[in-house]
């Protein structure tokens, strides 16, 4: 009734007046300055009157409230059932600035809680999460890569459309679809649904032929005929007998994998690929290369000649598809019919699977890419790129090969005989060299067996590194190595390599007391 009168500013009739009195005297009342409502002209409407007393009693319990938040609450209910919204956003943002964790408050605002903080809209707590979320990400190593999270090792791979099999392989789309189409794999040979019968009977594929194992063998037993088998740790190119090549030899490459994985604290992504030949000679012919056979030499700097084993940097293998296949393998020999060839197979696998491990986690792809273009080998390059210092990587390889605890051992047998045996080599011939020249380390096939020395003594240096308990040089050495895993450019290295040299040296009669020389 009221509102229809007072609609377009028309003045209420006479029985209203005396109730807009009524109202007037009450809004004179409660309000907090009487003046500002005694002002009012006869023309102020009923709608005015009812929000003038709403804002006097809004004032009134706001002053109340204070800063008692169950007050402030009462308060901001008070203000929804009258349907006062600008009062009620204001009284919550009081109760908030008073304790920003009041829930009832952040709920009525619309702010959502998450990880035990209230955000002031679902957006912001959607950048918080995605913000968490890349950098936990970051911290496992994980990039982003089309919208997943990969390993950042990962990324060369899936760049190149490969994918990874059941044993964590890359594969190529064409692999993965031999795979989906039910074709199988007898060690890197890729069997069709058709022969898979011949497998389950026992029988190896040896060319267009399946072969008993014995025969298998004999088949194997030629450089570039030879056995391709997949292992935990590395793959094994080899001309040795599976039966052997599967358990000793295995089992050897294995136990240094886990002593470099020990020195270093981290693995290769890719299982390495190491060449084991069944012999000596075989071994020799494989590092020289055949002009009948139309092989090249395996090797740039003929260390084959001082050594057991040696790093095959310029080794490939020629596979069904006319294309060349790049292997860079650590390469050894393991003659089960020679006198003591079990004893010196482990010394000789042992050094070429730690140089096979080692390229994998230190490769140096700029040299590789441009041998593979110009088909021309720069002898200085592939040593260029290292981030390791050579003197460090010829040690740890050492190490793996003959300063490792034995774990073969059984009980109350000596696990240290292996460095007792190699320190005892190093006093026969004329004692540890000046340490300057072992951290020069310049090795060359015209050293002879001063050159297998020089390696031995790079093994004692990262023996005393590793387990020499001496805490200024392990340090130093911690530094060295976190800054290599993380990454980090042969420039940022160089300085950790230079004060880890300075700190062994400073110990070197330290050095000396534990190894007994």
């Amino acid at each position: 009734m009221y509102a229809a009168h007072t609609k377009g500013g028309v003045r209420p009739p006479k029985e209203c007046l005396a109730m807009n009195a009524v109202l007037l005297a009450f809004a004179v009342a409660l309000a907090p300055n009487p003046s500002s409502v005694l002002r009012a002209t006869p023309e102020v409407h009923f709608e005015d009157y009812a929000g003038m007393i709403l804002d006097a009693e809004y004032d009134k319990r706001k002053n109340e409230a204070g800063k008692d938040l169950a007050k402030l609450w009462k308060l901001y209910e008070w203000c929804v059932a009258e349907k006062r919204d600008k009062e009620a956003k204001s009284t919550l943002k009081a109760i908030l600035k008073i304790d920003a964790n009041h829930k009832e408050a952040n709920v009525a605002s619309g702010h959502v809680f998450l990880d035990g903080k209230w955000f002031t809209s679902q957006k912001k707590a959607d950048e918080y999460q995605k913000a968490k979320e890349e950098e936990e990400k970051k911290a496992q190593g994980l990039v982003s890569y089309k919208g997943e999270w990969v390993p950042a090792d990962d990324v060369p791979f899936l760049e190149r459309g490969l994918v990874k099999d059941d044993r964590g392989n890359w594969i190529s789309a064409d692999e993965a679809k031999k795979l989906a189409e039910g074709w199988s794999r007898q060690d890197l040979e890729w069997i069709d649904p058709k022969e898979a019968s011949k497998v389950a009977a026992g029988l190896w594929k040896c060319g267009s032929e399946w072969l008993p194992l014995d025969k298998a063998d004999e088949y194997h037993n030629d450089i570039g005929d030879w056995w391709r088998i997949p292992g935990d740790n590395f793959t094994f190119y080899s001309t040795i007998a599976r039966g052997t090549l599967t358990t000793a030899v295995a089992e050897t490459a294995g136990h240094a994998y886990a002593d470099l994985e020990g020195i270093f604290g981290m693995k290769p992504q890719l299982a390495p690929i190491v060449v084991l030949l069944r012999d000596a000679e075989q071994y020799g012919a494989y590092a020289a290369g055949s002009e009948e056979d139309e092989r090249f030499p395996t090797e740039i700097d003929g260390l084959s000649s001082i050594h057991h084993a040696y790093y095959a940097e310029i080794a490939f293998e020629t596979t069904g598809d006319p294309r060349s296949t790049y292997l860079g393998a650590g390469v050894g020999y393991w003659d089960a019919a020679a006198k003591d060839g079990d004893k010196w197979g482990v010394h000789s696998v042992r050094h070429a699977a730690a140089q096979s491990w080692l390229e994998a986690i230190d490769p140096s792809m700029k040299w590789l890419d441009k041998l593979r273009k110009d088909g021309k080998v720069d002898p200085r390059g592939f040593w260029e790129e290292k981030r390791l210092p050579r003197w460090y990587r010829y040690g740890a390889a050492s190490y793996a090969e003959r300063y490792f605890s034995d774990p073969t051992v059984k009980t109350g047998g000596d696990k240290q005989w292996a460095r007792k045996w190699s320190v005892s080599n190093i006093t026969a011939k004329g004692g540890l060299r000046q340490l300057k020249q072992v951290f020069e380390f310049k090795l060359d096939s015209s050293m002879g067996g001063d050159g297998a020395k020089l390696m031995n003594e790079a093994g004692l240096l990262v023996a005393f590194l590793q387990d020499g308990g001496c805490e200024p040089v392990q340090q130093k050495n911690k530094a060295f190595l976190e800054a290599f895993r993380a990454g980090k450019d042969k420039k940022a290295l160089d300085p950790l390599v230079k004060a880890l040299e300075t700190e062994i040296s400073k110990h070197e009669a330290m050095l000396k007391a534990w190894a007994g020389l």
